[in-house]
């Protein structure tokens, strides 16, 4: 080749790399807020007058807040599992919040997660905060597909105090940059908040070529309950310690997220960036008092019923999500992941089909009023489960206990207070026929 072609195909070459990541610069930077232990009624826009969410309220203004947000599981990590993959945990036996030990380590590290979904279209990911999705060297998130970390690896933490080893204390276990344990001071919240804030400036997509995700995952309002005084104080209003000290603990977060949506309003990213802001679960029932709330909801974290799985849920998306929208049918954390992978362009693995779906054609009123993203949704832990279909539920508080089983009609009993079990034996027959053929398709259970 001479030197004439060569010039030529080095400014083609140019051009395309160019050209290239100007349409990576195109794709919507992905922020998804991951809030722990927060209930239904823990936040302002659902008409909550003691706890003050200005910043969370803004942003379900600014976007689709769902009336009937549900997650994949009422404890901790099986629902990070099911939000991270689009697909019921229990497909890659995580239906607990399992010991590495307890976990199938071959098809959980076959099970493909959001960074390594979102590799193929040029994404940067980073995750801070709690992992909760194992401990040991091959299940932290550098080993599974993100390019930066900085948290805890445990389900819970000390919002003050770390140590550089893994302490018979677990809340004091190491904070990990990437692998490294590494020297803590701080508040957690404000700590993770800092963090990233530093990690949308360094990694603006005008200045690396390509666009982001970021999975912050607050510990707030997570056990154990600690607050600076700081907050307490912007809430003299609150007359229980107790409450005021959880309100606290969601004002420190709320500042942090008003925080990180500033940062990409200064960045000039607001425009090409989803936000989700959704809880991993409900309220827990052992706290001190009145502090957390699950709004009018039945049940607590660990259950099946409202409470431990109905949560607050927010997408903001600027150019394809009406703002101000209220969407009353129910959806869930699994539909996370499918959704931005359709919408840029990424098919799902076809040996682990998404179990969520792509919500974008039910929000922008391209399906039918009335059709559902889901007709059918699922949930199991150990021997407790439930299935809603359309609008009817069966609980099963112990499957070898037919006293706690519950047939429920949320259209006219949301608090899920009338039990009609006895009543419509049909329909109980029915969803345990639905269940049954669910859970036969699952791997066998830790």
């Amino acid at each position: 080749m001479n030197i004439k072609l060569k010039i030529i195909f080095a400014c083609f070459v140019l051009v395309s790399n160019v050209l290239q990541a100007k349409e990576k610069t195109k794709l919507p930077n992905i922020v998804i807020i991951y809030a722990d232990d927060m209930g239904w009624g823990d936040v302002g826009y659902h008409g909550i007058d003691d706890i003050i969410t200005p910043n969370i309220d803004a942003l379900a203004e600014s976007g689709v807040q769902f009336t009937q947000g549900y997650v994949s599981s009422s404890i901790c990590s099986p629902s990070r599992c099911g939000m991270l993959s689009g697909v019921y945990q229990q497909r890659f036996t995580n239906g607990q919040n399992s010991r590495d030990e307890d976990i199938n380590l071959e098809k959980f590290k076959e099970q493909p997660m959001l960074p390594e979904i979102l590799k193929p279209a040029g994404y940067y990911t980073g995750v801070i905060g709690k992992w909760h999705l194992g401990a040991q060297e091959d299940l932290r998130p550098l080993q599974r597909g993100w390019d930066e970390f900085y948290g805890f690896l445990n389900g819970s933490h000390s919002f003050f105090k770390a140590e550089k080893k893994f302490t018979r204390i677990r809340e004091y276990w190491p904070i990990f940059r990437g692998n490294e344990m590494v020297d803590y001071e701080g508040y957690t919240t404000e700590v993770f908040t800092d963090e990233a804030i530093d990690f949308i400036q360094r990694n603006h997509p005008e200045k690396t070529g390509n666009p982001f995700c970021l999975y912050l995952a607050y510990n707030a309002v997570h056990y154990p309950w600690e607050v600076p005084d700081k907050y307490m104080e912007r809430l003299p209003n609150i007359k229980s310690r107790n409450r005021r000290l959880f309100a606290g603990m969601v004002l420190a977060m709320d500042d942090g997220i008003g925080h990180v949506l500033k940062m990409l309003e200064q960045q000039g990213l607001s425009d090409n960036t989803v936000v989700f802001f959704i809880s991993d679960n409900g309220s827990p029932k052992g706290q001190k008092g009145d502090m957390s709330s699950t709004g009018p909801f039945r049940g607590w974290k660990g259950d099946c019923l409202e409470g431990g799985i109905r949560i607050p849920f927010i997408i903001k998306w600027p150019g394809q999500i009406e703002p101000g929208t209220v969407y009353n049918h129910p959806v869930s954390n699994l539909d996370v992941v499918p959704t931005i992978a359709s919408f840029i362009g990424l098919k799902e693995n076809q040996n682990y089909p998404f179990d969520g779906v792509n919500l974008l054609p039910y929000l922008k009123g391209t399906k039918d009023n009335n059709e559902r993203p889901h007709q059918t949704l699922y949930w199991k832990r150990g021997k407790d489960m439930a299935i809603r279909h359309g609008d009817w539920k069966l609980v099963i508080e112990d499957q070898n206990a037919p006293k706690d089983t519950m047939l429920l009609n949320l259209a006219k009993d949301k608090g899920e207070r009338i039990d009609l079990y006895k009543t419509n034996p049909v329909k109980v027959n029915e969803l345990r026929l639905l269940f049954n053929r669910w859970e036969s398709e699952l791997a066998p259970q830790q």
